[in-house]
């Protein structure tokens, strides 16, 4: 083989040598191209999207695209050094309601030396469909929400501040929503005026500003009322010279309506409720209607009727021993 080549070049030194050089160049450069590049086809690479302010991505996984890389033998392919991100405004949208971007070598950036993109494979000519939703703003008003049931004899009140928050997020999520509620407020222990500081619970994809509520709550006592029967006592004075009694027999005592927290009322004893009526004032023996009074010696525990509102008392004159 040698001595073929060899006579080749004695026929014609000059030119057949620079042919045979030529063509040895032309051999080890191709041996080195194929030797030195690698061809990773259809890798696959999400796409970030940078999006103007009146648009949202769609929840789940990020659009994606493929791409051809071209890589030094070797080199071990990692795909975060592969980052895709296009801007999307409206300007994009379609008739459809799509979206469409072109995705060009510049919107890929390759941080890995070794690799060197050799061509987009997908989307066809780079053109990439995106489904978004359409980003809204709302005022909407705040409803508090609690850990427990209001405790029995109490009525809650309560107030947020602020009463109404703004929300943003995509449009057919916000036109589900009529109010927005907080995270529960603990009533365990409660006093009867507390203030909590507590956030607002959100669909996914909706924020709101502000995201924390105050709310102000009221635990004031429920009124009600309960029905006593109880036996009529006379006051006179000691020093009077008057005896004081009842002018016809009343059995079964004075009935009592009284009023307040539910559960004073039901706590409530005969011996902390006294119905009288007072003739201290009476210096003149005879008969006299006299207006029943109730005292409570517990707070809180307001007195509604007497029955009856009075009674008619026989004073007589006290006879000495």
């Amino acid at each position: 083989m040698l001595t073929k080549i060899w006579q080749f070049i004695k026929r014609d030194p000059l030119r057949r040598g620079v042919a045979l050089a030529f063509a040895l160049f032309l051999y080890m450069h191709l041996n080195f191209q194929l030797n030195s590049d690698q061809h990773l086809t259809r890798v696959r690479v999400p796409v970030n999207l940078a999006l103007s302010p009146e648009l949202q991505e769609q929840t789940g996984k990020l659009p994606e695209i493929s791409l051809t890389l071209k890589g030094k033998p070797g080199a071990e392919f990692v795909q975060s050094n592969v980052q895709v991100s296009v801007k999307v405004s409206s300007q994009n949208r379609q008739p459809d309601g799509s979206f469409l971007v072109k995705v060009t070598p510049k919107n890929i950036r390759i941080t890995d030396r070794k690799f060197s993109l050799y061509s987009i494979d997908f989307p066809e000519d780079g053109n990439l469909r995106l489904n978004l939703l359409s980003r809204r703003e709302r005022h909407l008003p705040v409803k508090a929400a609690f850990d427990r049931a209001v405790p029995e004899g109490k009525k809650l009140s309560y107030e947020t501040v602020p009463e109404k928050i703004l929300v943003t997020g995509p449009e057919n999520v916000l036109t589900e929503l009529s109010e927005v509620h907080t995270l529960p407020v603990p009533l365990s222990e409660a006093q009867e005026f507390f203030e909590f500081n507590t956030p607002v619970t959100l669909p996914n994809g909706v924020v709101a500003s502000p995201a924390t509520i105050l709310v102000r709550v009221s635990l004031s006592s429920l009124h009600s009322k309960r029905a006593m029967r109880l036996p009529v006592a006379i006051l006179s004075s000691p020093r009077s010279n008057l005896s004081a009694s009842l002018a016809a027999p009343l059995r079964r005592g004075a009935e009592v309506i009284l009023k307040g927290p539910a559960e004073k009322l039901a706590a409530l004893t005969p011996d902390q409720v006294r119905v009288f009526a007072d003739t201290v004032r009476l210096t003149a023996p005879g008969r006299s209607q006299i207006q029943l009074r109730c005292a409570v010696t517990v707070p809180q525990i307001e007195v509604v009727s007497i029955t009856p509102s009075e009674i008619e008392i026989q004073l007589t004159t006290k006879t000495s021993k």
